[in-house]
């Protein structure tokens, strides 16, 4: 990421799941949001760079990042899914599955209400009987992260 800002002087840094960036390139973006600021060492070199850069970003979890990092930001929530956005998504992510698609969406909305869910067992299920095989799967998964 430092090498790509280093790079290309973006004026906008868009950043998916910023939850899941190494603590290392939290504390950078916590220096650029705040001083505008590139820097790194490397064998003892160091290099630096000042930049007007505007950083938007998603997470699933915000509670991964540092607090100082997350004041930097202005937070939105996103509304969850109704049933029939889950549904049109799921069909559009399964297209080729378009037989088991439909029965995948209704039966990962009554458990997870999670896409990705959708996604991984339509990887793996080519009827409805390995459509239900793997909810099983996954309704014992969510059962055990609540026990």
């Amino acid at each position: 990421m430092i090498d790509y800002l280093f790079e290309n002087r973006p004026e906008y840094l868009l950043i998916d799941e910023i939850d899941k960036v190494a603590p290392k390139n939290q504390t950078f973006l916590l220096n650029l949001m705040e001083t505008g600021i590139v820097s790194e060492t490397k064998f003892g070199k160091t290099r630096e760079m000042t930049m007007n850069t505007s950083v938007f970003a998603t997470s699933n979890d915000i509670r991964k990042l540092s607090a100082a990092l997350c004041s930097r930001f202005f937070e939105v929530q996103m509304e969850p899914y109704t049933y029939e956005e889950f549904y049109g998504i799921t069909l559009r992510l399964l297209h080729d599955r378009a037989r088991v698609a439909p029965t995948i969406a209704d039966a990962v909305w009554s458990t997870s209400k999670n896409l990705r869910d959708c996604v991984r067992i339509g990887r793996l299920a080519r009827s409805e009987e390995d459509v239900n095989f793997l909810v099983n799967i996954l309704r014992r998964e969510e059962n055990r992260e609540h026990e």
